[in-house]
């Protein structure tokens, strides 16, 4: 809308149109050449978090479900682990994946630490140690990932060629009323490839479908309510029904010591709060 106004207003007032036109094709041949590289790399990146993640969710549930061979006093810790583990990631950004390792080292620890008195458990605990070696694997694999965000350098690069080219096609019209709607259209269009860009830097492109939505029904398969953050909710990036543990985060990111759960219901809207032990208590329960 900006840059249709701009434009309109312009008018004939411009300069020689011969290179406005000629920087106007340098401009949009660099910026689509380098928007296009990065698209598809950005694309790759969240494709393989996407994969890794639902590939660390399958093993979980694995362990869950395998858990149940072994004594009463194991399985509740271990399934504990997991869910703690589980909710302990929903808490930070996926870009910062890493910040959830103490709570799988805690898990995979407490795994390995089984101790198996016959011949069952004793084939179950090879098959969770692979599991847990698989996991490893892949958290290093995401953690390398998800440190390949967009640098400022290139994010500079990018908003420069961006706002060069805004300019341009804010005075190329000439005046004209359809020319001026014409520029405003296509400068929309730039600016929504840029916050795709954005979305897909951030690891947020299709979360609903390849994050929230798996992780809700994990939840419920593992016998417990699915844990969102309120801002997720209220944001609209994703909407769950049923029993839900909500999450507030009194404190500023990353600080998440604080967090307090509420378990509501969203079909009814009924709610009651969750006494949220710090990541500690949770573990050593």
């Amino acid at each position: 809308m900006l840059v249709a106004l701009a434009s309109f207003l312009v008018g004939p007032k411009r300069g020689d149109l011969r290179v406005d036109v000629a920087l106007a094709s340098m401009a949009a041949f660099l910026f689509g050449v380098l928007l296009a590289f990065t698209i598809v790399r950005t694309r790759e990146r969240l494709a393989l978090v996407q994969n890794l993640v639902a590939k660390g969710n399958s093993s979980l549930f694995s362990i869950h479900q395998t858990m149940a061979v072994f004594g009463n006093g194991d399985c509740r810790r271990v399934r504990s682990l997991i869910d703690h583990h589980l909710t302990d990631q929903i808490d930070y950004r996926l870009v910062d994946y890493h910040l959830a390792s103490p709570s799988y080292l805690q898990l995979v620890e407490a795994i390995y630490a089984l101790e198996p008195s016959t011949g069952q458990e004793e084939a179950v605990y090879k098959e969770l140690v692979r599991l847990g070696i698989d996991m490893s694997s892949s958290r290093a694999l995401i953690e390398a990932a998800t440190g390949q965000a967009m640098s400022p350098i290139e994010w500079s690069g990018l908003l420069l060629l961006l706002l060069l080219l805004l300019g341009l096609i804010a005075v190329l019209p000439g005046g004209t009323v359809l020319g001026a709607l014409v520029a405003g259209m296509l400068a929309g269009t730039l600016v929504t490839l840029m916050v795709l860009l954005r979305k897909l830097d951030l690891l947020r492109w299709h979360e609903r479908v390849t994050i929230w939505e798996p992780t809700t029904r994990l939840f419920r398969n593992m016998g417990h309510d699915p844990y969102v953050p309120r801002e997720v909710i209220e944001s609209g990036r994703y909407w769950p029904s049923g029993s839900i543990r909500i999450v507030d985060y009194p404190d500023p990111y990353p600080i998440r010591i604080t967090k307090i759960v509420t378990v509501e219901n969203l079909d009814g809207r009924e709610s009651h709060h969750h006494d949220a032990l710090p990541p500690a208590v949770v573990a050593g329960s």
